[in-house]
């Protein structure tokens, strides 16, 4: 009895050391497995220089850094020029010591050296977190042609209130503000580039229309015209400045007051005796209506940078090519 006893506690012993043995093994195993995909990325980690395609628009509003204009405010100098567009920057891929990904801008090289990353916008103090989508896609490496590598997505963070920052029109206000990255690259000729995406606005999608021809001709309506009756008589225009749409007179143009058509119907009969039934009344003309369901219209601050290498003692290097 002794002797089976112990020989049942022996084993049981072995059990858990099995079972300790295979989740070591499972450890190690996607250690080995993380190692591999961080170095797949290793060689792309580091300086890359690229700007947004907001900063050179002609119009400073666009960009999502407020424009930081050194004369007085209002002037005309001020409303059409772009006083610290974010072009001509530098951005650092970093992987940190546990693993997380990083995304950082700076406006010269001597920041870059020094760690000390630029805000996205300098009223808003928007800074970048730490990826929190991350992921490594296979590529195939005899295909002599763009591929995506890695897709991350970095949460937007704010020294300030976000929904004051998110409703400057230069932010999505969606609930989670963040930047997409997609590291692409090509395996044959070396060749890689970073593209960054980010909300800028979003808007329903449905819009007002009239009916010509069997057709929808989306509209949109001038607040700025109304007609000696405000509750009905509204300026309406073709959206696409072309279409000539047609007011309750029959004259046609792209842009129509609304007014109110009459009609009357003549029936030769009559409840109550001989006679004839009439009907009549008024139906609004040019007469609008108003979708349900479209796709929201999204527009975006979009960005493209490639690498660069950066020689020690080089300094202003961002400046450097403007």
């Amino acid at each position: 009895m002794v002797m089976t006893a112990t020989a049942s506690a022996n084993t049981r012993i072995t059990g858990k050391g099995l079972e300790m043995y295979r989740l070591f093994l499972l450890a190690a195993m996607i250690a080995i497995v993380g190692c591999r995909e961080e170095s797949r990325l290793s060689p792309h980690l580091g300086p890359y220089y690229g700007g947004f395609d907001t900063a050179l628009t002609a119009d400073p509003t666009d960009d999502l850094n407020p424009n930081e204009c050194s004369l007085p405010a209002g002037t005309e100098e001020c409303r059409s020029a772009h006083g610290n567009p974010l072009s001509h920057m530098l951005l650092k891929l970093g992987l940190t010591e546990d693993g997380k990904l990083t995304l950082g801008f700076y406006r010269t090289q001597d920041d870059y050296e020094a760690g000390q990353p630029m805000y996205l916008s300098t009223g808003c103090r928007t800074s970048i977190g730490p990826a929190q989508d991350y992921r490594l896609h296979p590529i195939d490496k005899s295909l002599d042609q763009t591929q995506v590598l890695a897709t991350a997505s970095f949460p937007l963070q704010f020294g300030k209130e976000m929904l004051a920052c998110t409703k400057s029109a230069r932010f999505s206000a969606t609930s989670n503000p963040h930047m997409d990255l997609s590291l692409q690259v090509n395996p044959v000729t070396g060749a890689s580039a970073i593209s960054v995406t980010m909300e800028k606005s979003r808007r329903g999608g449905d819009y007002l229309y009239v009916k010509k021809d069997g057709e929808k001709i989306p509209i949109k309506l001038d607040l700025r015209y109304v007609g000696t009756d405000g509750l009905e008589s509204r300026r309406v225009c073709a959206t696409d400045g072309e279409t000539r749409l047609e007011n309750k007179d029959g004259y046609q143009a792209v842009c129509v007051m609304t007014g109110r058509r009459k009609w009357s119907v003549v029936l030769p009969l009559s409840p109550f005796g001989p006679g004839v039934t009439a009907f009549w009344g008024s139906t609004r003309s040019p007469k609008w209506y108003r979708t349900s369901g479209e796709p929201d219209i999204v527009t975006y601050h979009n960005a493209i940078f490639i690498p660069v290498q950066m020689e020690p003692g080089e300094k202003g290097l961002a400046e450097g090519l403007l």
